[in-house]
């Protein structure tokens, strides 16, 4: 068996540094690739494992999650006589675990809009490996990454399953669990029930809750009973979240949480992708124009264009001439009041319908590039998009365009294109406080900390409440950006 420590070379390539800790099925070092000049992870199965088939089955279960930038990327899976060894992304910060700890020892917790950020990560990734039929099956504390930058990253999917991988499982005996966390488990995982994407909304609730409210839904203060005891039993469920500062949760969140804790998991929702959508719910206002609903925050109507507000008169560039059908109007309509629904899959089919009936009708593209990003299929999203662009020559339509696209981008980690995109968008509308939030994260993520910076002061100047830039902009300070 290789002897594995600091300063061990393996393959030529991969030399190990610090011991960064152990998990799951595996044991993680540091290090650095000499080839391409960059720090990983390598994962090493545990010594008292019995076969190297969950390591391999972990790769080819990541590799599959096409890298998401809230999922670790694997790089590659070394050989080494009968042991694999798995090389991943590295990511520099700390886990979601460790962050409980620091806050736990100096007696804090976690603002509420730092907690708010960092789970609706968690759904995003959960969102983008549920589209691609994985569930998860171990969301906890110790497999969210945090980066320095405030980036999350949910890693460890070794316990991962397709819905037919779970058909085909050997049930466990009445009454035992199945493998997992038992602290993080849903009911039906402790009870050795058949499980399906529910058993992640159930974790991905409890983790929610304890980033709201310092403490575990089912940790009763007696202590009498245990967490997984309590976790089983149908007839205790959790109290209404209330955070550590003594403050009320907001209203949405709590109501997600409630819901996502639901002991019967007919009670909870249906996906994960519907309790990110009713998390991110804004409020909406109409345009006077087209009737269509708009955030609050938005300036210009997403389907027309027209100006939301009275001291600002939108510029577009000189648009096609593109005729729009009556049939294709009437399904994009359709579509987008779908999509304010959060009815996303039945969107996307509308949307498609409407291009049928007139493949020249931009904003049904648009509009489909929008719904495909909100539901993880970014690739897709992208050649939409790009389909979208050659159709229209109006400014803020453009702005729409490009922001979506580089949003796919960003989430795809080809953050040099997502930078070029947003670019492109602040060019047809300068004064998008999102755009400019984008583009420093993507900055940011290239090393390109003192052009960040400036995005994130100018996305501050139009918007002085925006969470976001206000986090991004501690991260930088804090990392020594400025």
């Amino acid at each position: 068996m290789l002897e594995i420590k600091k300063g061990t070379e393996i393959q030529g390539r991969y030399v190990i540094g610090d011991y960064l800790g152990s998990g799951g099925y595996g044991i993680v070092w540091r290090a650095t690739d000499k080839q391409l000049h960059r720090d990983v992870a390598i994962k090493r199965l545990s010594s008292d494992a019995r076969a190297q088939e969950p390591l391999t089955d972990e790769a080819r279960r990541t590799v599959k999650l096409g890298g998401h930038q809230n999922i670790v990327q694997v790089f590659d899976v070394i050989k080494l006589g009968e042991e694999a060894l798995l090389v991943m992304e590295f990511v520099e910060g700390e886990s979601l675990e460790a962050m409980c700890r620091r806050h736990i020892r100096s007696g804090t917790w976690i603002e509420e809009q730092e907690a708010l950020e960092i789970w609706k990560q968690v759904l995003q990734a959960l969102v983008f490996a549920h589209k691609q039929q994985l569930y998860h099956r171990d969301v906890k504390p110790s497999n969210v990454l945090v980066s320095k930058l405030g980036l999350v990253k949910v890693v460890d999917f070794g316990l991962a399953k397709t819905p037919d991988e779970l058909k085909r499982e050997m049930p466990v005996t009445p009454g035992f669990a199945w493998s997992g966390t038992p602290t993080f488990m849903s009911p039906e995982q402790a009870n050795g029930e058949a499980l399906d994407q529910q058993t992640d909304i159930f974790s991905a609730g409890i983790l929610g809750y304890i980033l709201f409210t310092g403490r575990h839904p089912f940790n009763h203060p007696s202590a009498v009973v245990s967490v997984f005891e309590l976790i089983k039993d149908n007839g205790f469920d959790c109290s209404e979240p209330v955070s550590c500062y003594g403050r009320p949760i907001a209203k949405n969140v709590s109501g997600v949480l409630l819901k996502m804790l639901r002991k019967n998991k007919a009670d909870r929702h249906p996906t994960i992708l519907d309790a990110f959508t009713e998390l991110t719910k804004e409020p909406a206002q109409p345009c006077s124009k087209c009737s269509a609903n708009n955030l609050l925050t938005s300036r210009f109507c997403s389907q027309c264009g027209a100006s939301l507000t009275k001291d600002e008169i939108p510029k577009p560039l000189v648009a096609k001439a593109v005729p729009q059908t009556p049939a294709a109007d009437e399904l994009n309509a359709q579509g987008f009041q779908l999509t304010q629904q959060g009815l996303w899959d039945d969107a996307i089919e509308t949307y498609r319908e409407a291009i049928v009936s007139d493949p020249r009708h931009g904003y049904a593209y648009t509009n489909l590039g929008f719904a495909l990003n909100r539901t993880g299929q970014f690739t897709e999203a992208i050649d939409v998009l790009t389909k979208a662009g050659q159709l229209t020559g109006d400014g803020f339509h453009l702005a729409k365009i490009f922001g979506l696209r580089g949003f796919s981008r960003l989430n795809l980690k080809d953050y040099e294109k997502a930078v070029t995109d947003f670019t492109e968008s602040l060019s047809f509308n300068s004064r998008d406080p999102r755009v400019y939030v984008h583009r420093a994260q993507a900055r940011a993520e290239l090393g390109d900390y003192a052009n960040a910076f400036q995005d994130v002061e100018m996305a501050l100047k139009l918007d002085s409440d925006n969470h976001n830039a206000i986090r991004l902009r501690r991260k930088l300070q804090e990392g020594g950006a400025t």
